[in-house]
């Protein structure tokens, strides 16, 4: 079973991004532009990631963007071990209001150990580190060690980067 030390070191570990689908762009489905990466660690190439992206196409601040590991442990498999989301436009889902803020979970291992291979509703936290779907992608990129991402995606920085 892994510790949170080792869910946050999985998260930082450097990675690359081998793979793309679609290669270029993304695909349309369920009102959403969507794409998915398949990583490998930079230093173990044992270990195995993949990367979720999903925008709304509908409520452009939406978007959900994750990063899951398999595992060797067959009870757990697959696990999402954090997962960016922007606002999802609801107000009143509850009281903390994650759900008009952008907000990041985080698995843990007290939820590893009661079987749950997402993070829960309850381990969030609200964020003001980005506020678009294209921020999202290149904070989680930057958080989660993907050292690659410009050779798949075309990012752009904050306006205001480098002024404080």
């Amino acid at each position: 079973m892994l510790t949170d030390q080792q869910i946050q070191d999985l998260i930082a570990c450097p990675k690359t991004i081998v793979q793309k689908d679609p290669a270029r762009g993304y695909r349309e489905e369920n009102r959403q532009r969507r794409c998915d990466l398949e990583l490998r660690a930079n230093e173990d190439n044992a270990l195995r990631f993949s990367v979720f992206v999903r925008h709304s196409t509908e409520f452009i601040e939406n978007n959900s963007i994750g990063l899951r590991h398999q595992t060797n442990e067959s009870r757990l498999g697959t696990i999402t071990l954090v997962r960016y989301n922007g606002p999802h436009g609801e107000t009143s889902r509850h009281p903390d209001g994650h759900y008009a803020s952008p907000h990041i979970h985080r698995i843990t291992a007290s939820e590893l150990a009661l079987g749950s291979a997402q993070p829960q509703e309850r381990h969030r936290e609200i964020t003001n580190r980005y506020g678009t779907f294209e921020q999202a992608l290149a904070i989680f990129f930057t958080d989660t060690g993907i050292v690659n991402p410009e050779d798949y995606f075309t990012l752009q920085g904050s306006l205001f980067d480098g002024y404080y």
